[in-house]
């Protein structure tokens, strides 16, 4: 293509652009002409923060970080067809931040001279660049509103990690289930046969790869170890570089594209996909993977079937689907209740977060055991060890811990940790150390639920080896759902037991026994049932440490699906002898309200249960359905 045909070609591609849409195509050749084009390598600046404000840019290709100076993460992350630079510009006034390349990326400069002739020329240009100005100050605006949610990657690197060969039949399951969604699939085959004999560098090709991802929700870079010039294109193009691994990790040095990968995308641009035969609970050695290559999060993969391949894929494009589970005490087994019915209609959940009797309950699923498994390790746990019934000298809390450590311990495995777990865990517990929020992802899985369940002044905390101590979660959020969104993008299941409005008692207090009544009532059954029907000490405890969370203000993003199912308001909340009756109620109420909310329309329960099918089993809508998340 002659110089002529390129710029006139280049000209048409702003069209894609929200910038440009208003302007004709002479409007837009103009534009495109008074610019100047900068390509730029992963790693290279683009502005300096405190420089100059002479230009401004547009991205043509790639991505950008915008970071100021000792910030350790990027304020703002910028694509194509969005621009740099221009608050400093038009204000006059020197650069506010960094802004560094994160993919080989390609720019269009405006220089000061260049736009004030435009401004004589083409004035429709600058009402469009004011325009553009306008909408960024809207969206700064704007974000300072929202719940913090994970970001979504546009191009993901799918390369091998250690030295062992992965299945053909992994790649194999993901070429089939990528190509039954949006995604791209590219991969050496594909380059060679659209530009033969031409070099990955080549600016032709790097422009082609830029407007698939443009066009493209997700684009997926298949990396092989026979292509190793293509696995490092691949690499510096990726917003994800994702490890597939077989095997345990290796001894000694990473490999030269373990080491690039990770100079490249630092810890929270990387996953792990660990490949195995068959499905199990749990598996071992995930620990040393992650130390190997440290990232963001892990996933464990069989070989048997689909199920793990499409979960993986809904986490890639940004459809996974999550399970929030609160703390509650005894009502803690309506978790499993719901989690039957969703399960019996076909729901996969990909990961979960818990908070209290919440993890503890989303723990055991984490390890794929299903609802009856969980309800026979709830009445081991609370009910056949006697957990809340054992009471203490008061010295470090009112009752004796060592019996609810040691079936927790049974119940999840002494020695069986998260990482290990089949799928993604966090439990939430509230560091009283730091006074923070502690979201725990690693370490033995009965001690992060130990720790999450730790109800101050009823439970001793538990201290952590670095000396951290660590109490209920409850304290902090009750119902984690900020944590999941900071983890994945994809609806959302989230199920709580808080009150949807205020709750009052008919207790005369003047008839609330002394100690001395109350011990001769309790050793008597008949006066004992004519005690007050006021609430158990527990309950007024986690009433207390649950009273300044607003349940109707939770961070609920458009396909989250908030359930709370009703209890019978004489169950308190260390009624645990009375979980399968909790259960079965709350497993046949979550039949029906799935029922009536899928009648009704509902956009939360559609995302569930068609995210949760196979890419080439969902309806058009289905599809379209899932676009609206991702976009979402």
């Amino acid at each position: 293509m002659n110089e002529a045909g390129a710029t006139f070609a280049l000209g048409n591609v702003l069209e894609d652009f929200a910038l440009f849409q208003t302007l004709s195509p002479e409007q837009r050749l103009k534009a495109f002409k008074a610019m100047i084009r900068l390509d730029l390598v992963r790693g290279q600046m683009l502005v300096a923060q405190g420089g100059a404000s002479d230009s401004l840019f547009m991205v043509l290709h790639g991505a950008l970080a915008v970071r100021r100076k000792g910030d350790l993460e990027p304020i703002a992350e910028l694509r194509a067809g969005e621009l740099v630079g221009e608050i400093g510009f038009f204000g006059n006034v020197p650069r506010t931040a960094d802004v560094i390349a994160i993919r080989d990326s390609s720019v269009l400069a405006l220089t000061r001279t260049a736009y004030e002739a435009l401004s004589r020329d083409a004035p429709a240009i600058v009402e469009a660049l004011l325009g553009a100005l306008a909408r960024r100050f809207a969206k700064e605006t704007a974000r300072l509103l929202p719940i913090r949610a994970s970001p979504k990657a546009r191009t993901v690197a799918l390369i091998d990690g250690g030295r062992e060969i992965v299945p053909d039949v992994f790649d194999r399951r993901m070429r089939d289930g990528l190509a039954a969604t949006d995604a791209e699939i590219v991969d050496p085959a594909r380059v060679g046969a659209m530009f033969p004999g031409r070099a990955l560098d080549a600016p032709e090709v790097s422009d082609w790869l830029n407007r698939l991802e443009h066009a493209a929700p997700l684009v997926i870079y298949l990396g092989g170890r026979d292509a190793p010039i293509w696995v490092r294109k691949a690499i510096r193009q990726a917003d994800m570089v994702v490890f597939a691994c077989r095997g345990d990790a290796p001894t000694g040095p990473l490999t030269e594209v373990e080491a690039f990968a990770c100079e490249v995308h630092p810890s929270s641009a990387r996953r792990i996909v660990r490949i195995h035969d068959r499905r199990s609970s749990h598996v071992s050695g995930t620990t040393a993977w992650l130390a190997r290559l440290p990232c963001l999060m892990h996933h464990h993969v069989a070989l048997e079937d689909r199920v793990d391949i499409d979960s993986l894929i809904r986490f890639l494009s940004g459809r996974a689907i999550g399970f929030v589970a609160a703390g509650g005490g005894s009502f803690g087994t309506a978790h499993v209740g719901i989690y039957k019915a969703f399960r019996e209609r076909g729901v996969t959940f990909d990961i979960f977060v818990g908070t209290s009797v919440g993890s503890a309950m989303v723990a055991g699923f984490a390890k794929n055991h299903e609802a009856e498994h969980l309800e026979r390790g709830t009445h081991e746990i609370f009910v056949t060890s006697r957990s809340f019934r054992r009471p203490t000298w008061p010295r470090y809390s009112l009752l004796d811990h060592k019996a609810f450590d040691r079936a927790l311990a049974n119940q999840y495995g002494r020695d069986v940790r998260i990482e290990d777990c089949w799928r993604p865990f966090a439990a939430v517990a509230t560091n009283l150390s730091t006074h923070s929020l502690e979201l725990i992802r690693s370490g033995p899985l009965w001690k992060a639920v130990r720790a999450s369940s730790a109800i101050p002044g009823l439970l001793p905390p538990f201290y952590t080896a670095e000396g951290a101590m660590l109490v209920d979660g409850c304290l902090i959020d009750n119902v984690p759902l900020a944590p999941m969104h900071q983890l994945k993008s994809g609806p959302n299941l989230v199920v709580h037991f808080g009150e949807p409005a205020a709750e009052m008692f008919d207790v005369a207090y003047d008839e609330l026994p002394g100690r001395f009544e109350l011990f001769a009532a309790m050793l008597t059954p008949f006066r004992k049932k004519l005690l007050p029907a006021a609430p158990s000490a527990v309950n007024v405890l986690w009433r207390s440490l649950v009273a300044h969370q607003r349940y109707d203000t939770l961070p609920t993003a458009p396909f989250d699906l908030v359930m709370r199912p009703p209890l019978s308001p004489d169950i308190d909340v260390t009624d645990f002898d009375r979980h399968t009756e909790i259960f079965d109620t709350s497993y046949l109420w979550a039949r029906e309200a799935i029922a009536a909310l899928e009648a009704e329309g509902n956009s939360a329960i559609s995302a569930i249960l068609s995210s949760s099918r196979p890419a080439t089993e969902q309806p058009r809508h289905a599809a379209e359905l899932a676009r609206s998340v991702r976009s979402g």
